[in-house]
Order: structure tokens, then sequence, then C-alpha cells
């Protein structure tokens, strides 16, 4: 017997590399291009890293200036619908629907200072221009729901901010004068107009035959600011 025989172990073919044109030894190699994939230097045939896009519309990518020209033309917008409340109802729709703050607050803070400036007490002056304000856009927004109508508070905030601005024109305009007579017709023109202004922009919200009830309460807030800035 052969020594080799008497082992009870049988030898396995060892496996040897194998080359990419299937050819076997020690000489095999792993192609370039299969060993660079598993590399960090594998970028050429990979595809690009994913990069975030912006919504179509959005204005998150554009600059300060190009918002700051959007915003005063919308303002500029509203003050024209304000100035000629004839314009037409799709336009004001618009215009409630793309409601800003902008301009409420320029008027407001504004017209309180106006009012402020000849009070014996600016500070308490100024803080109820503001009080009579809030309350009456939240009057305004639940009496509009109660109509049937739709509006928020905030869309209610814009709408009184920017039918003010008949009350601010009147007030600086009566500022100079100490007639009485004067300062009377001036601010009830100024509240006349601050009341027709709103028509456009209360029907946006409400039935045509309920407009009168949405743009009374509006009316009598204005009637108390005009009749606040001739007591100051």
């Amino acid at each position: 017997m052969q020594a080799g025989n008497d082992s009870p172990f049988v030898s396995l073919p060892t496996s040897e590399p194998v080359s990419a044109d299937g050819a076997k030894g020690p000489e095999a190699e792993v192609p370039d291009d299969v060993a660079n994939a598993f590399t960090e230097d594998a970028v050429p045939g990979a595809a690009p890293p994913p990069t975030r896009s912006v919504p179509h519309g959005s204005t998150l990518d554009e600059s300060v200036w190009a918002t700051l020209k959007r915003d005063l033309m919308q303002i500029g917008l509203n003050v024209r619908l304000v100035v000629f409340p004839i314009s037409k109802q799709q336009t004001a729709n618009k215009a409630l629907r793309e409601w800003d703050l902008w301009g409420p607050m320029i008027f407001s803070i504004t017209l309180a200072l106006l009012l402020s400036s000849s009070s014996d007490s600016p500070s308490k002056a100024f803080s109820i221009v503001f009080l009579v304000l809030t309350v009456g856009a939240a009057v305004l927004t639940f009496n509009v729901m109660l109509l049937g109508g739709k509006i928020v508070f905030f869309q209610a905030c814009s709408l009184l901010g920017y039918c003010i601005f008949p009350l601010l024109l009147a007030t600086a305009l009566i500022t100079p004068f100490s007639s009485r007579i004067i300062r009377l017709v001036g601010m009830l023109l100024g509240t006349a107009w601050a009341s027709w202004a709103a028509v456009p922009f209360v029907s946006a919200s409400v039935s045509p035959k309920r407009k009168a009830l949405a743009v009374y309460p509006m009316m009598l807030m204005y009637l108390f600011l005009s009749y606040f800035a001739l007591i100051v």
C-alpha cells in the first residue's frame, strides 16, 4: 500500500483566481473598473447627488429686493382699490384672497402716531387705536361667519387696515386746522370713503343681499375712530 493512499482525508482541489476572460491562474487580476467601483474614486460613472428643488411658485429662492418689490406692488394695488372702490369684483376677490399685513400695519401705526401726537396721553391714544382695530377685526370675522360668509381673522385685519387709509388721509389733512366744522366735515368724508371702500371687499365674503349688514359694524368702527380723532 502506498503511504499517500492511507490518509483518511481526501485532498480537494484548490480554487484559483479567475480572470475576466475566464483564465485561471495566480496572475489573474480583478479589472480596474470593478475594483474602483468600491472606492471613493468611482465618481466618473456615478449619478450626480440629488439636489433640492424649489417648488413652482415658491418665493424661497428670490432675492430680498424681489420680495420687497412684490410686497410694495401688492400694497399699491390694494391702496388703489381703496382709493377707487369701483374696480371689478374679481379684482377685490383676488385682493381678499392674497391678503397681507404690511399695508395695514403701516397705516395703523401712522394713524396711531397722528392721533397720539395731539393727545394729552399719547400712550393711551396709541393703545386705543390698536385695540379698536383688533376688536373690530374680531367683530367683523364673527359677523361675516354669522351671515354665512367665509373670512379668517387675519383677512379681516387686512381689510380693516387697508380701509382706514381714507381716515388716515382725513386725519392728516385736518391736523393743521382748529375749526371744528372743517375737522368734522373732513372726518365724516373720511368715514364715508372708508365705508364705501370696504363694500367690494365685504361683497367678496358674503352674498350681495347681506353686504349692508356686513359693512354696518365697520362703519360704526370708523365713526368711533373719527370721533376719537376729533376729541384728542
